[in-house]
Order: C-alpha cells, then structure tokens, then sequence
C-alpha cells in the first residue's frame, strides 16, 4: 500500500521508534527545535528523537488519540493528540519519560528545555480543548496530503467533543497551513534565542 492510498490509523507502541524518527526528520531544522536543542544537527537530531519518543510512551499512556500513515509497514506522517480532560499527563512519569532527550543533550539544552517549557505551559489553555501535540509528515512524503488527512482525524474528533483545537509552533512557514485548517493565532511568546513560538486556536465545526 502506498502512503497515497493509505488512510490514517490508530498510532500504537510498535509504531513509536519509526515515528520518533519521522518528527526528528522533519523538525531538525525546525526554528523553534533549533533556538531549543544542540547547536550541532546530529545532536540535535537525537535530541528530538528521544524526546519525541518519551512524549509519545506518555501519550499512549494517559494521552491520545494519536495516529499515524504507514508506507511498507513504517510510519511516514503523524499526528499525536490529547483529548478534552487528558492535558497535562501526569507529572513525574511525563518526566520520566522526557528527561532522557534533554539530559543526553547536555546542561545548555536542559535549561533552555526547562525555560521553553515554562513558556509553553503558561500559554497553554485551561478550558476544555483538544491538543494536536506533535504533527509532521517525513521530508520524503511530503506535499502528498498526508498531513490534511491526519490533520481532518484530529478536527473531526475535536468537532465531536464540541471544543477548540489547538497547537503551537515555532516555525512562521506552518502559519499558513495551519490557517488553512482555520485555526488563528491567539497568542505569541519568545522562547530561548528570542525564537517566536504561536499558539493557534480553531473553534469547533470551524468549516
């Protein structure tokens, strides 16, 4: 099956690696993971990895839904949420699981991790919403509406709770796209390197 023909599905543990290796893929250069993690790319690769694959074991545990679309039985677009009611995972396992990332990226990426993560809890919404938490499809699988079709599952589950959507980014280039799905900014802050970080709301059964 190819990934044009694929339609998404329910993201599950065995999926996890290969999807921590699409959003290291494509977030290695991202602005807002670049201002955060090792100056080195490589670093910074494995950086994101980790950390992304820590947020995924959370979210398969206290989390979700999350999805994904599979190309000869790996991940190639993803996509991982939080429904209304789930957000924040609880404290001391979500560390747990997250520290590693930062911890083997050395002490300046442990303080710039912490500082961008006060910054973005402060932001984050205190009324009922749904999260679209992590969301990237492979550099190699791009322009091909991987990313919609993940994109319309996270909505319509948003839509059927009756409550906003909603995300952040630090990468100006997804603020069209993301508009495109009729989210609007609601807010803008700046994390380590005087990087702008959006958070973007987009009302239920927003057509």
């Amino acid at each position: 099956m190819t990934p044009a023909a694929s339609t998404p599905q329910a993201l599950v543990p065995a999926h996890h690696r290969g999807a921590a290796t699409v959003l290291a893929d494509a977030f290695v250069d991202d602005p807002g993971w670049v201002a955060v993690g090792p100056r080195r790319t490589r670093a910074r690769w494995r950086y994101i990895h980790r950390t992304c694959l820590g947020a995924m074991r959370v979210g398969a545990h206290w989390c979700g839904p999350s999805w994904c679309i599979l190309a000869d039985g790996e991940p190639v677009a993803v996509l991982t949420g939080c429904a209304p009611g789930k957000w924040p995972p609880p404290k001391l396992p979500t560390l747990a699981h997250l520290a590693p990332g930062p911890l083997l990226a050395g002490p300046a990426t442990v303080m710039r991790s912490l500082r961008t993560e006060r910054i973005i809890d402060a932001a984050h919404p205190t009324y009922d919403h749904f999260l679209v938490w992590m969301f990237a499809v492979s550099p190699a699988h791009q322009r091909r509406g991987l990313g919609r079709r993940l994109m319309a599952q996270a909505l319509a589950r948003a839509d059927a709770d009756d409550v906003p959507a909603y995300l952040w980014t630090g990468n100006p280039d997804n603020l069209p796209y993301y508009r495109s799905h009729g989210f609007a900014v609601t807010g803008e802050a700046l994390i380590p390197s005087d990087v702008p970080n959006w958070f973007l709301e987009r009302p239920p059964n927003s057509q």
